[in-house]
C-alpha cells in the first residue's frame, strides 16, 4: 500500500500540472481542439463514465458476498441485499443518463435507451465484484466496502456537484454559440448565469463546466486499483498496470470533453484531482486501520 501512495502521488502531480496549465491557457487550448460534432469525442463522452461508475456495482458485489455468507442477523443481510440493489441502480442511472443527453449524443427521446444499455454493465459489475470478493477471507471486508463507498461519494458529490453550483462556469460550446456569453476562468464565478439562461434559452446544464463530473467519474478506476490489492495478493503485481490504465482512460475521456466543448482543461483536471485525492485518503485510512490492527 505504501508504493501505491507513490503511484497515486505521481498521477495526482500530473493532473495538478494540467490544472495549472489550464488556468493560464484554457481558452487557447479549447479554441485549438474544439470540434462540436466530432463523432469520436461524442462516443467517448457517452461511454466515458461507464467503467468508472461500474465501481458502484462492483462494490455491490462485495455487499452481496457478505449477505450470501449469512454471517450477520437476518435484518442485516436484508440491508446488504438492498445496498447491492442500490449500487446497481446508481450505476445504471449515472452512467445511463450520459449516453443520449447533452453530454453525449444529445437525442432526448432516446434517454431511456441509455439506461437500458448501462443496466447489463451494472449487473456485470455485481458479478465481477462477487467473484473477486468471494475469494477473500478478510474479516474487515465490510469496513473496506464502507470506506470506499464513502470516499467515492466524497469525490463526486461534495466536490463536483457543490463546486458546479458555486462557479456556474459556462461551457465552451455555449460561449461559441452565443456572443452574449463571455469566457470565465475557473476562479471567476458566473454571477449572471440566470440572466444568460433567460436571454439564450439555455438550461442550467450549460453553466456547469467546472469541475468535470465525467473526468471525476472516469478516474474512479483508480479507486478500484486501490481496493484490489487489499482483496487479492495476486493483484498487487499488476497494480501499476491497473493504475496507469485508469490514468490513460481518464485522459482519453478528459480529452473528449475538451474536444466537444463541454469542458476546459482546468475543469477536467480538477475533476480528476478530486477523485485521486479521495483515493489517496482512502488508502491512508486503510493503512492506519491495518497499523492499528497489528499493534493490537
Amino acid at each position: 500500500m505504501k508504493k501505491l501512495r507513490l503511484h497515486l502521488s505521481i498521477i495526482l502531480g500530473f493532473f495538478v500540472v494540467c490544472f495549472i496549465l489550464g488556468s493560464f491557457f484554457d481558452l487557447e487550448i479549447s479554441k485549438a481542439v474544439y470540434s462540436s460534432k466530432n463523432g469520436f469525442g461524442l462516443f467517448i463522452s457517452s461511454i466515458g463514465t461507464l467503467p468508472g461508475y461500474m465501481i458502484f456495482s462492483f462494490l455491490g458485489g462485495g455487499f452481496l458476498t457478505l449477505a450470501l455468507r449469512k454471517q450477520y442477523p437476518l435484518w442485516a443481510n436484508i440491508i446488504l441485499y438492498v445496498v447491492c440493489a442500490v449500487t446497481v441502480g446508481l450505476t445504471t442511472y449515472f452512467a445511463g443518463r450520459e449516453f443520449f443527453s447533452s453530454n453525449g449524443w444529445d437525442i432526448k427521446n432516446l434517454v431511456w435507451l441509455g439506461y437500458l444499455i448501462s443496466l447489463p454493465f451494472a449487473l456485470l459489475g455485481v458479478f465481477l465484484g462477487y467473484k473477486v470478493f468471494s475469494t477473500t477471507e478478510r474479516k474487515d471486508l465490510l469496513f473496506l466496502l464502507i470506506v470506499f463507498v464513502i470516499f467515492i461519494f466524497l469525490a463526486l458529490i461534495p466536490g463536483v456537484v457543490l463546486l458546479k453550483s458555486i462557479f456556474h462556469r459556462p461551457r465552451f460550446r455555449s460561449i461559441v454559440a452565443y456572443n452574449q456569453i463571455d469566457f470565465h476562468a475557473w476562479y471567476e464565478p458566473c454571477k449572471n448565469y440566470k440572466d444568460l439562461m433567460s436571454l439564450t434559452g439555455l438550461t442550467s446544464e450549460e453553466f456547469k463546466s467546472f469541475p468535470s463530473g465525467h473526468a471525476g467519474a472516469s478516474a474512479l478506476l483508480v479507486m478500484a486499483a486501490v481496493l484490489m490489492p487489499l482483496i487479492s495478493k495476486k493483484a498487487d503485481k499488476y497494480l501499476p498496470v491497473i493504475l496507469y490504465c485508469g490514468l490513460a482512460w481518464s485522459m482519453l475521456v478528459s480529452f473528449s470533453r475538451i474536444l466537444v466543448g463541454a469542458h476546459f482543461l482546468s475543469d477536467v483536471s480538477m475533476g480528476s484531482i478530486l477523485t485521486i485525492l479521495m483515493a489517496l485518503i482512502a488508502n491512508e485510512v486503510v493503512l492506519f486501520k491495518e497499523r492499528k490492527t497489528k499493534q493490537n
